[in-house]
């Protein structure tokens, strides 16, 4: 596959993608024997809170996969004791497909997928992405700011925003920014710029 093969292939994905966003289709993600659903707003801001390692780093620890899989988890309402067995169990699920190097490198791809749909179309303004670094701290925080802007403009509690996927959120978000911002201008998809980047330095190479 060549690299406009490559691109071609990722905006169809992303464009499948945003209509199963806002249809009663979904994609189904399926890790050590849990069901994964689209991932909320809530949930991310949580990962963020705990500074999880599969967001902020390379080798996530086995505790942080299962905390993971346990946050997106369909049944991750499960309370008391049988929450905790349902973790024990979900625990050593993790560890025997991670000793087995097939089952091991499923489970990494799964949740990277996951991960990668869920965060893939963070709204980035182009006028904001090579701005430089404030060392002050905000008077509000990212988190309220965009339940604030969600939960403005349609006149909703922000505790549904929180319960919002998190790609129908961003979605929310570019609409509002296009329609009410003048000028406002989108970057493309991180996926997308990073196979055009690929490409330019092909060229750069000579390849």
């Amino acid at each position: 596959m060549n690299i406009a093969q490559e691109y071609q292939e990722e905006r169809e994905k992303i464009e499948l993608n945003r209509t199963l966003d806002w249809s009663t289709f979904s994609k189904d993600y399926i890790v050590a024997g849990e069901k994964l659903k689209p991932m909320t707003v809530q949930v991310w801001f949580d990962l963020l809170a705990i500074k999880s390692p599969l967001l902020y780093s390379h080798e996530p620890t086995v505790e942080a996969i299962v905390d993971y899989i346990w946050r997106n988890s369909v049944r991750y309402k499960a309370s008391g004791w049988f929450k905790e067995w349902r973790i024990f169990r979900l625990y050593r699920r993790v560890i025997k497909s991670i000793k087995n190097k097939k089952e091991g490198a499923s489970l990494v791809y799964v949740l990277c997928e996951h991960l990668k749909t869920s965060l893939d179309e963070f709204p980035t303004d182009q006028s904001t992405a090579t701005s430089k670094k404030v060392n002050s701290l905000p008077i509000i925080s990212g988190e309220a700011s965009m339940v604030d802007e969600l939960a403005s403009r349609y006149s909703i509690h922000p505790e549904e925003v929180l319960a919002m996927p998190l790609r129908r959120a961003f979605s929310l978000q570019r609409t509002i920014r296009m329609s009410t911002i003048p000028g406002y201008k989108l970057l493309e998809p991180d996926s997308l710029r990073a196979i055009k980047s690929k490409y330019l330095n092909s060229l750069n190479n000579g390849k």
